[in-house]
C-alpha cells in the first residue's frame, strides 16, 4: 500500500463542541493526499458519535485519559506517512492549509510552523488569541520562529524520532521539542500562508488561569533544560518582577499585530493582551521564587549537616 503524503494527527478530549468543524475543514482541503488520525481519550461517547460521520478518518478511542502530547505520540505510532502534521480539535483550517504547509516543507526539508489566526473576532477572543499566539499570526514574510506550537506544526518523522518525540506528561511538550530541534541545528521555518483558525471558548478567568499555569511550566522547564544556575534565575526573577519583561512582551504583541495588519484589533484588545502576559509572568515568578527558596533550604540543610 502506498503511504499518504502526510499524516495529520489530532488529540481529542471532550472536543465535541469543535471537532466536527475541524473535520469538515480537513475534508475541504485542496490537497487530498493525506490521512487524518484522531486519538480520543474522552470519557463520554459524544466525540465517537461525531466521528462516525467522518469515515475517512482513522479514529482511535483510548480506554484511559491521555494528555495531548501523549495522544500525539500514540498517533505518531499509527501514522503511515513520514511527514507528520500536528494540529488540534478546535481549529478550522483554511482550504489551502495543507497544500501550503507541504509546499514550504518541500523547499526546506525541515520542520515547518504554520500560521494561527483567531476564528472569533470579538475584543475578548482577539486579545486571548494575540496573547497566546502573537508569534504565529498570519502575515509577514518567511522567517524562523523559536517554537512550533502543535496547533499547526509539521515535523518529518526522522527528526521527531531523533529529538525523542514529545514529552507526554508535559503540557508544553511542543516547546521542549522545539528547543531540542533547535539544539540539533534544525531551524523552525514559518509558513505565513499555511493558516488555521483557532476556536477560543474560554472565559477571561479561565484564560488568566491557563496563562499562569503555562508560565510556571515554562519557567520550570527552562531552568531544567538549560541547567540555569541560581544567579541566572535570580536575575530573570528581578526583570520579571519589574515591568521590563511585561513591556517587552506587550511590545512584541503589537509588533506582531502590525505585521499581521491588525494594529487596531491589538489596541482594542490591549487590556486582555496585557493581562495575559502579566498572568504568564506571574506564573514564571512563582516558579522562580519556589525554586530559589528550595535551593536556599537545601543549602541550609547541607551546612547544618556539616
Amino acid at each position: 500500500m502506498i503511504a499518504p503524503a502526510a499524516s495529520v494527527i489530532i488529540p481529542s478530549y471532550r472536543s465535541q463542541g469543535t471537532v466536527a468543524a475541524t473535520m469538515q475543514s480537513l475534508r475541504g482541503q485542496t490537497c487530498k493526499d493525506f490521512e487524518t488520525i484522531v486519538i480520543d481519550s474522552s470519557d463520554q461517547d459524544d466525540v465517537a458519535q461525531i466521528m462516525a460521520g467522518f469515515p475517512e478518518v482513522r479514529y482511535y478511542r483510548s480506554s484511559s485519559r491521555l494528555l495531548p502530547h501523549e495522544a500525539r505520540n500514540v498517533g505518531v505510532e499509527k501514522a503511515k506517512s513520514e511527514i507528520l502534521i500536528f494540529t488540534d480539535p478546535d481549529i478550522v483550517a483554511a482550504p489551502d492549509w495543507l497544500e501550503n504547509l507541504l509546499k514550504k516543507h518541500s523547499e526546506t526539508r525541515g520542520p515547518v510552523v504554520g500560521a494561527i489566526d483567531s476564528l472569533q473576532r470579538s475584543w475578548l477572543e482577539t486579545g486571548i488569541h494575540i496573547a497566546k499566539f502573537d508569534l504565529w499570526l498570519p502575515g509577514g514574510g518567511d522567517r524562523n520562529v523559536p517554537v512550533g506550537p502543535t496547533a499547526n506544526f509539521l515535523c518529518p518523522r526522522p527528526l521527531l524520532v531523533q529529538a525523542g518525540g514529545f514529552e507526554g506528561q508535559e503540557m508544553i511538550g511542543d516547546t521542549l521539542l522545539s528547543w531540542e530541534l533547535l539544539r540539533r541545528g534544525r531551524l523552525l521555518q514559518f509558513a505565513p500562508d499555511a493558516v488555521v483558525h483557532h476556536d477560543h471558548r474560554s472565559t477571561f478567568s479561565e484564560f488568566l488561569r491557563e496563562r499562569f499555569v503555562r508560565g510556571a511550566d515554562f519557567a520550570r522547564l527552562r531552568m531544567r533544560s538549560f541547567a540555569w544556575q541560581p544567579a541566572r534565575i535570580f536575575l530573570t526573577l528581578l526583570v520579571s518582577i519589574v515591568p521590563l519583561r511585561l513591556a517587552k512582551l506587550t511590545a512584541r504583541s503589537f509588533i506582531c499585530g502590525a505585521r499581521a495588519r491588525c494594529p487596531g484589533a491589538c489596541l482594542r484588545a490591549s487590556p486582555v493582551i496585557i493581562s495575559g502576559h502579566a498572568a504568564w509572568l506571574a506564573g514564571e515568578i512563582f516558579q522562580y521564587v519556589r525554586h530559589l527558596s528550595g535551593a536556599t533550604a537545601n543549602e541550609r540543610n547541607t551546612v547544618c549537616a556539616l
